[in-house]
């Protein structure tokens, strides 16, 4: 129930909300955190029923969970959910919020393509080299904008290097998934980083990231502008160095869901610690 309903990532996701809390300087609120891990839980469950009748898992029971209803029932649960906190929020949230509506689209057949000399429905995903930037980018407008909007503080350029991290940080995340679903996107004609450079530039590409990542926000500390912390940078660069050097194909899919989405919970698990000790 944790992986197959997304629960395990967007909870993972959700609690990057407290990175930018502590990094921002705001007051710990669990109203941005709830609404990013419902929303996160829709746009997931909501992909993952496309996908199961667009491009079907190689993994029996994950197609089957979404095919005999259980993706349905926690997609309208999650979308339920978001309304009330919605409702709950301030104008601020609810424009913000608004964006929303372009991740849904995400895994859907919404874009008209003209292929030879017909005209056939394309998904945003199936833009070559897209999905992972998009994903990753969508998740970083939600975790930065939504926790300054409730906190009504303003999203200046502050904010900049925290969302710059957290958009590569999550950037990695897809494209390891990317790595394991290589062949099922291949046969898809959904051409990711993967299907374009192969596993080993992908792992290389990846690595760049962190450097730039670690470049970034480095920057930011002696420039003494507002940065994820060096107890959240470091953990994350070894961790994301030790799952790099094990990404394949074949790796068991269990090792992708709970080894490299559990690293999602490093940042607030590092500063709980930090806040403790």
């Amino acid at each position: 129930m944790l992986v197959y309903s997304s629960a395990w990532v967007a909870a993972g996701i959700a609690s990057l909300v407290i990175l930018v809390q502590h990094t921002m300087g705001l007051d710990y609120d669990r109203q941005p955190v709830l609404l990013v891990f419902f929303f996160a839980l829709a746009f997931y469950n909501l992909d993952r029923i496309a996908d199961s009748y667009l491009q079907p898992s190689p993994d029996s029971q994950a197609q089957a969970f979404f095919r005999h209803g259980w993706g349905w029932l926690i997609l309208v649960a999650a979308t339920v959910a978001v309304a009330v906190l919605l409702m709950q929020s301030n104008r601020t949230v609810l424009l913000l919020s608004l964006v929303g509506i372009v991740p849904l689209a995400y895994g859907l057949p919404v874009i008209p393509w003209r292929r030879s000399k017909r005209l056939v429905w394309r998904r945003l995903k199936d833009i070559p080299g897209s999905k992972a930037w998009v994903v990753s980018g969508m998740a970083a407008y939600a975790l930065v904008p939504l926790p300054l909007a409730y906190a009504g503080a303003p999203i200046g350029p502050s904010a900049i290097p925290t969302f710059l991290f957290l958009f590569l940080f999550l950037a990695v995340n897809v494209h390891l998934f990317d790595i394991r679903d290589i062949e099922s996107d291949r046969r898809a004609g959904v051409v990711t980083l993967p299907v374009l450079i192969g596993v080993r530039g992908t792992r290389r590409a990846c690595l760049a990231m962190v450097w730039l990542a670690w470049l970034l926000v480095g920057s930011a500390w002696i420039a003494t502008i507002a940065a994820p912390p060096p107890e959240v940078v470091l953990p994350w660069l070894i961790a994301t160095g030790l799952v790099l050097s094990l990404a394949r194909p074949d790796t068991p899919r269990g090792w992708y869901d709970l080894r490299v989405d559990g690293s999602l919970f490093l940042p607030a698990l590092m500063i709980g610690i930090a806040q403790t000790v």
